[in-house]
């Protein structure tokens, strides 16, 4: 019997890229093992990459980047369960690029909105979810909300967003468009199974909810997308976001 792949995960819970590449393996029902990098000493863990970034994938000791690349390769390697079926290839690359724009655009709050006690609040409960994994100095945890908003990689992405639009619009128009996008179908492009996009999506609209920052899924006020929501939810398994069952603070 041929043995099965060692597969390896590599990121911290908190990013929306390893989450999505995270939900990838789930969907297919794949053993892995998800590593905890620490974000202050990302080398100390995947050093062996020679880059800082996350998430990375390793399967039997071959390593690849950037989330919507694994899951082209999971689909090479894995047949079963496609996350991008060759009949609906554009469709899905497409939706996919959408997807990591509207992932992207979850970072405006921390690029042109005040540090409110809301987002405060929400952020040091990041940094505990972080600190469980890998313990981050506590005065470094005390700043995390401060040290977060100004980090380079935040900046960087705010010079590649239109900033002229407002946030709130913004919001507005990446709803319509999901919802265009749905096409009527239970999952994005219309289809009847989920997709790299709406893998890459649903367990970032689940994360805040389930790790107690929010009382109910935002993404579920409006009936078309908690439809979806829930649909997808049935695909994926009870935690299907890379924390510690025990920092899970509401259930699907």
């Amino acid at each position: 019997m041929t043995p099965s792949p060692k597969i390896t995960l590599y990121g911290y819970a908190t990013s929306p890229f390893v989450r999505k590449t995270g939900a990838f393996l789930y969907y297919k029902g794949l053993d892995f093992t998800h590593i905890p990098v620490n974000p202050i000493n990302p080398a100390a863990t995947i050093g062996h990459t020679k880059q800082t970034m996350v998430p990375v994938l390793e399967i039997d000791g071959e390593w690849r980047t950037e989330s919507s690349d694994h899951g082209h390769w999971l689909d090479a390697i894995f047949p079963d369960k496609p996350l991008c079926p060759t009949e609906h290839e554009q469709i899905v690359r497409d939706n996919d690029a959408w997807a990591s724009a509207f992932l992207h655009a979850g970072f405006r709050a921390l690029i042109d909105t005040d540090l409110n006690a809301a987002m405060r609040a929400r952020l040091w409960r990041f940094a505990e979810i972080l600190n469980s994994d890998t313990p981050i100095p506590n005065e470094i945890r005390s700043r995390w909300p401060d040290l977060v908003a100004n980090a380079p990689f935040i900046k960087a992405m705010g010079e590649n967003m239109d900033l002229t639009e407002s946030y709130s619009a913004m919001q507005m128009r990446l709803v319509g468009e999901f919802i265009e996008r749905l096409k009527g179908g239970p999952f994005l492009g219309g289809l009847d199974s989920p997709s790299m996009a709406d893998l890459a999506i649903f367990p970032n609209a689940a994360f805040s909810y389930m790790v107690g920052c929010e009382d109910e899924p935002a993404i579920t006020k409006l009936e078309p997308l908690k439809n979806w929501f829930y649909a997808v939810a049935q695909h994926l398994p009870a935690n299907p976001i890379l924390v510690q069952d025990y920092l899970v603070v509401n259930s699907l």
